[in-house]
């Protein structure tokens, strides 16, 4: 009678040990995404392919996931930005126009494949509105931002050879958001 009860628990314990490796191998699993290097190291041939796709720097559509997301898949902006890229509907409705694409589903929207090349897409549209500036990179980030009307309303110089200081974007999070993805780029570039 003993030696059952001990089996019956030696299968209990082994039971329970597969099941809290399998769990564990999943908690280990979601930890290794939730690390940024890890993220970045994953998604990152995804926004290469696509910046080489829209003839854009690769480390600028990279700088731009890691300030608008952090790599991360999942994230919605407080005005409902979608994605590692951020993506608005607005933008959406562009590609999907110029491109003859059905509509994606919103929840579509949030894999990184699709996601990063809308954003790229949009990206490389914004530089394409500002290509014969000498600031066109300030000029595209500020766009990605805070839309063409206000950068053509506020920021565009009177000149195409003029430069745009950063000090001239008068809004804050708008220069900041340039500063730092200008800074991340260089710092992918020596990569």
């Amino acid at each position: 009678m003993a030696r059952q009860h001990n089996l019956k628990l030696l299968c209990w314990l082994l039971i329970i040990l597969v099941l809290g490796c399998a769990a564990a191998w999943k908690v280990c699993d979601v930890l290794r995404l939730r690390s940024l290097a890890q993220r970045e190291k994953t998604f990152a041939p995804l926004a290469e392919a696509a910046a080489f796709r829209h003839g854009l720097n690769p480390a600028l559509v990279k700088a731009v996931i890691w300030r608008e997301s952090r790599w991360q898949p999942l994230v919605v902006g407080a005005h409902g930005e979608v994605g590692m890229m951020q993506i608005t509907p607005g933008a959406v409705a562009d590609w999907q126009r110029v491109n003859r694409k059905s509509a994606p589903a919103r929840a579509e929207l949030f894999q990184p494949e699709l996601n990063i090349e809308i954003g790229t897409w949009y990206l490389a549209q914004a530089g394409r509105h500002w290509q014969d500036y000498r600031a066109k990179e300030i000029l595209q980030l500020a766009e990605y931002n805070a839309g063409y009307g206000r950068v053509s309303k506020l920021w565009k110089p009177p000149q195409p050879d003029q430069e745009v200081p950063l000090e001239k974007i008068s809004f804050p999070s708008t220069r900041d958001y340039i500063i730092q993805i200008l800074s991340k780029k260089v710092d992918y570039e020596k990569l």
